[in-house]
């Protein structure tokens, strides 16, 4: 057995299957058990993240019709449980299983994120309330990472609560509070020989994804859990961690930035790469517009590019890893385009030509404390901007990409922050206002007409090239 850690679970009244390289063992897991899966596993596995809600509090309301009933235990045939997977196992007596979770972005809980999100915080709850405490407020745990770092806190008070329905259960009864007397639903997924392990996970990424599609599961979500954002979030996170850390990847994980926002932006530099600009292209580069209208057109085509065999490649599991360094040089170049947006973002009201704060869809946009952050960093700015007025001069800093002669690999060709903040490209927005004003100060004309992009990038590249 590998040393990474593992866990013990039991289920009742179970029963196995086996079709090829997976074992399947179903059964009824006592609810205390749940407290290992909660300390070992987050829902790396899961396409998305969970979130207190409606279904929640349904599951919850589930449990505690169990705990006080008198009669049949209902919980197991209204949930679908959970479903987890482990490349690792060893079978106990009792109908006891001892799990490791080798590669928890693939392994784990594959399937009933709410489920557990929903059980744990009874299990919280109870605890709370057996150990003479508060509840902890929904808004402080209604997603799971707030709930897991709520939970690690408090992992003391729930020790002391399973304390108590050991030795002094019938107290807890009288008390009003749940001694964990319900079962849930378990489908455990196995590798069936230790020779299939690598085939085995390559299915469980295929599995994970049909089980979910009843959540209409977004490109996005389906790309982040084949591993094709790996390297994007990598440069990220070496730029900036915490606007890294504020990019929502997956369904529910409670970041404010969409992915489709930063991999929108990505295509700037990635529409130089010969994988979209050549005659071998595996997917042509969206439109300049797109960037700003169609950003789920732009995810759509750059998964398409991620996918394919030339430029990832499968490391023996069913993730895939960047092999093609022209690419990763474009990923890295699209690390600095978020806080680019943001600097130009404030800088423009400055920079226009014109009676900036007159536009109706500034006014429009004001607000009575006057307080301003930009989108991406959210920093401090004067005033706001349109996004349609933005795009296209955050597109044409283009002109300042290029590819190195020795390596091919894409470059800036000179500081893009400094020239942000010269003369130069005060100048390039001065003669841009042309462009607003013809398109009658509207943010969707702008934003939307092609015009507008060659125009930014033709001013743009003529100002570089000037002495």
């Amino acid at each position: 057995m590998d040393t990474s850690p593992s866990i013990v679970i039991r289920l009742k009244q179970s029963y196995c299957q086996q079709i090829g390289k997976i074992k399947r063992v179903i059964g009824l897991m006592p609810a205390s058990f749940i407290t290992g899966l909660i300390d070992t596993l987050d829902l790396d596995a899961n396409p998305r993240s969970s979130r207190l809600g409606g279904v929640t509090e349904a599951i919850q309301v589930s449990i505690r019709n169990d705990e006080t009933s008198t009669h049949e235990k209902l919980f197991p045939f209204k949930s679908k449980g959970i479903l987890l997977a482990a490349s690792q196992y060893e079978e106990l007596d009792r109908g006891r299983y001892r799990l490791q979770f080798i590669d928890k972005s693939t392994e784990g809980i594959l399937d009933g994120g709410h489920n557990t999100l929903a059980i744990g915080v009874y299990v919280l709850s109870q605890a709370e309330k057996a150990c003479g405490k508060a509840e902890p407020s929904r808004k402080s745990i209604a997603i799971w990472d707030d709930f897991k770092a709520t939970w690690n806190n408090l992992r003391d008070d729930v020790d002391q609560y399973l304390d108590r329905i050991h030795n002094d259960r019938e107290s807890l009864i009288d008390e009003g509070i749940g001694v964990l007397d319900f079962e849930i639903p378990v489908e455990l997924l196995l590798p069936s020989s230790d020779e299939v392990i690598d085939d085995y996970r390559g299915s469980l990424l295929e599995i994970c994804d049909a089980r979910n599609n009843n959540a209409q599961l977004t490109q996005g979500t389906k790309g982040n859990q084949e591993g094709l954002f790996d390297s994007i979030k990598k440069y990220f996170m070496e730029r900036d961690p915490d606007l890294a850390n504020d990019i929502s990847w997956k369904t529910n994980d409670g970041g404010r930035i969409k992915s489709e926002r930063v991999i929108a932006l990505s295509w700037i530099p990635l529409s130089l790469v010969s994988w979209t600009s050549s005659k071998d292209a595996i997917v042509d580069a969206p439109s300049p517009v797109s960037i700003y209208s169609g950003k789920m057109k732009c995810q759509e085509k750059y998964l398409a590019l991620m996918r394919d065999e030339r430029v990832s490649v499968s490391n023996g599991g069913p993730k895939k890893g960047l092999k093609d360094p022209e690419i990763g040089s474009a990923l890295k170049v699209a690390a600095d385009m978020p806080e680019l947006y943001d600097k130009v973002y404030q800088l423009f009201p400055s920079y226009y030509s014109g009676s900036y704060g007159k536009i109706n869809a500034v006014k429009s946009m004001k607000n009575k404390r006057e307080e301003y952050t930009t989108p991406f960093l959210h920093k401090k700015t004067d005033k706001p901007v349109p996004d349609g007025f933005v795009y296209p001069l955050v597109y044409g800093l283009r002109a300042l990409m290029g590819k190195d002669e020795r390596t091919g690999r894409i470059i800036w060709l000179t500081d893009p922050f400094a020239f942000v903040e010269s003369k130069k490209f005060k100048d390039v927005v001065a003669q841009y206002s042309g462009v607003i004003q013809q398109s009658d100060y509207d943010p969707q004309k702008v934003g939307k007409g092609s015009y507008s992009y060659t125009s930014a990038e033709n001013a743009v590249k003529l100002a570089y090239l000037l002495p």
